[in-house]
């Protein structure tokens, strides 16, 4: 009972073949892992970098938004004073000969003075909406070797709201 139920040809490969294939497969297997290690130490450089600049970007934003809100502030606080006078912020009660009684504050003004500076700050904040500010070489490594030295590195603050 020989007998055979089924049977095939094999291909038979030469072996010349077989390893030119597979020195391909190993060349490209290399030049993968390689790119992939570039690209592994790439980004956590500029992970790293981020990380180290963050701190001085942030003290940067904090201070330019701070200078800002400021001078808007200084600005729409003179202009909204500038609607008022002495006397219409101070009521002078005096007697039937002249003589000053009492002085008062008058109340409903300076409400008004009150509730309207706030609004014209608001108001100045929302149309500076973004703001340019730049940062020397030194600063933005965080070395005195750089100081003042090359240009100035710009960025873009965008106010939250």
């Amino acid at each position: 009972m020989d007998e055979k139920i089924f049977t095939r040809n094999h291909i038979r490969l030469p072996k010349k073949m077989i390893k030119t294939n597979n020195l391909k497969q190993q060349e490209n297997r290399k030049r993968f892992a390689l790119v992939l290690v570039i690209f592994i130490i790439a980004f956590t450089f500029a992970y790293f970098i981020v990380q180290s600049i963050k701190p001085i970007m942030e003290e940067q934003c904090k201070n330019m938004a701070k200078s800002i809100a400021t001078k808007i502030s200084n600005n729409e606080a003179t202009e909204v004073m500038k609607k008022y006078k002495y006397e219409d912020l101070i009521e002078v009660t005096k007697d039937s000969e002249g003589n000053i009684k009492m002085i008062g504050t008058n109340v409903i003004t300076v409400n008004e003075i009150i509730s309207d500076i706030p609004i014209h700050i608001q108001e100045e904040l929302e149309k500076s909406e973004n703001n340019n500010f730049s940062i020397r070489l030194g600063s933005f490594f965080g070395t005195n070797l750089l100081a003042g030295l090359g240009p100035n590195v710009k960025f873009k603050m965008e106010i939250a709201r």
